[in-house]
């Protein structure tokens, strides 16, 4: 990375970069993942026929109205200008929706749509390993997804449904042993975002297939809590009643997974990732406990805690605590660990010098720093989508091989 300008009495900020590095292959496999739920031809064809039916109306009005002139009563067929004003708000309606949809990403295809209405408990969520063992066996060609409820009522957390990835050929008997990214959401969100909106388990499928990273266990982690600002929780311990979300992550969470799965429960063989609040919780939590995580992918994260952030701690002690732009100068790293920053070229002009700015001092002192920006991406789950590959990637390198 090279410096490109620097501030008085600052080291220099750091260049991001923008290059599409991944080979074509997996860039097209990863291209290929929109279908009609997020296509700029249905907002076309949706907006067009709003418009044709909005047309149809105002003709069929003019002609009744030209029929009946002069003549007593009211033209027929209003109850016609009635429905086709209606169907046309309503094809209006829907083209901008999927518009918001194609360029966010959220819902990128009609698979994702309905891992995020699991998500939301309208639908089934994928079986449980508990409920039936060989739902996560996966092929040899993909891996699997399941959720299991991982509740903790005493420190106020909400239903703490815990999503989790294994890798093709995954075999919980085999004597295999896997390295662990645990995932956190932003907010509002949940832990099935990365199965929908990020499509991580294909984009894990697509970079193993290419070589490009080692196998690896996700766990996508439900970190909404009750009381104060129950579903932007920032990863923290509240202070003012609220969820005890880093006891939850750290004493809850990690354990289980390392009695649940062939993991190797120690640091080197642990990674920390977040998206938008969800990054700032990988950043703080994976600086904050560095005899647990020895790799950060921080995707549009930010240095500081958020409205939410600030509603669940009480003082500013405790925010300057939890404040990594604040602490990251002074703080004593016990250990070193390999920090990945992305995100998007669109983004606020603040979002992307915080990031910089977060680049310049964790290499100020001596940390490993990858620092990207997504061209064309705004602040969106398109955006995490982009930059997940190039982050699993960094993380798969700085993770020691079980």
């Amino acid at each position: 990375m090279s410096p490109s300008y620097a501030l008085p009495g600052a080291v220099p900020l750091p260049e991001p970069d923008t290059a599409p590095t991944l080979p074509p292959a997996v860039l097209r496999e990863l291209a290929g993942r929109s279908d009609w739920v997020s296509s700029w031809w249905t907002v076309g064809l949706l907006a067009a026929a709003g418009v044709l039916v909005a047309g149809l109306v105002v003709w069929d009005r003019r002609r009744r109205t030209a029929r009946h002139a002069g003549g007593p009563g009211r033209p027929r067929g209003v109850w016609r200008a009635w429905v086709g004003t209606v169907a046309s708000g309503l094809l209006v309606v829907l083209s901008v929706t999927v518009a918001v949809n194609a360029y966010a990403g959220y819902v990128p295809n009609a698979a994702a749509f309905r891992t995020t209405m699991a998500g939301w408990g309208i639908v089934d969520p994928p079986p449980s390993h508990r409920d039936k063992p060989a739902e996560r066996t996966g092929s040899s060609a993909t891996g699997s997804v399941s959720s299991t409820p991982l509740p903790a009522p005493d420190l106020r957390m909400a239903d703490g449904i815990t999503w989790v990835y294994t890798p093709p050929g995954f075999d919980p008997s085999a004597p295999t042993r896997y390295p662990v990214v645990y995932l956190f959401h932003g907010s509002p969100g949940q832990p099935s975002d990365w199965f929908a909106a990020a499509d991580s388990a294909n984009v894990m499928d697509t970079l193993l297939a290419a070589q490009l990273v080692q196998p690896m266990i996700l766990v996508a982690v439900d970190v909404n809590g009750t009381g104060p600002s129950p579903r932007d929780t920032e990863c923290l311990d509240s202070t003012t009643g609220g969820a005890q979300v880093e006891t939850y992550v750290t004493d809850v969470v990690i354990p289980w997974v390392d009695k649940t799965f062939p993991t190797v429960p120690d640091r080197d063989h642990r990674a920390i990732g977040g998206a938008s609040s969800g990054g700032f919780c990988a950043l703080n939590l994976g600086l904050r406990h560095l005899d647990t995580f020895s790799a950060i992918m921080a995707l549009e994260p930010y240095g500081d805690p958020g409205g939410g952030g600030r509603a669940m701690l009480a003082t500013q002690e405790e925010l300057d605590a939890n404040s990594p732009s604040r602490y990251i100068p002074t703080m004593d790293f016990t250990a070193p660990v390999a920090v990945f920053l992305d995100g998007g070229s669109e983004a606020p002009r603040f979002d992307r010098e915080a990031n910089r700015r977060l680049a310049a001092a964790l290499t100020e002192r001596g940390q490993t720093v990858a620092l990207r920006e997504e061209p064309g991406q705004g602040h969106t789950w398109a955006m995490v989508h982009a930059g997940l590959p190039y982050g699993l990637e960094f993380v798969s390198e700085h993770l020691a091989q079980p």
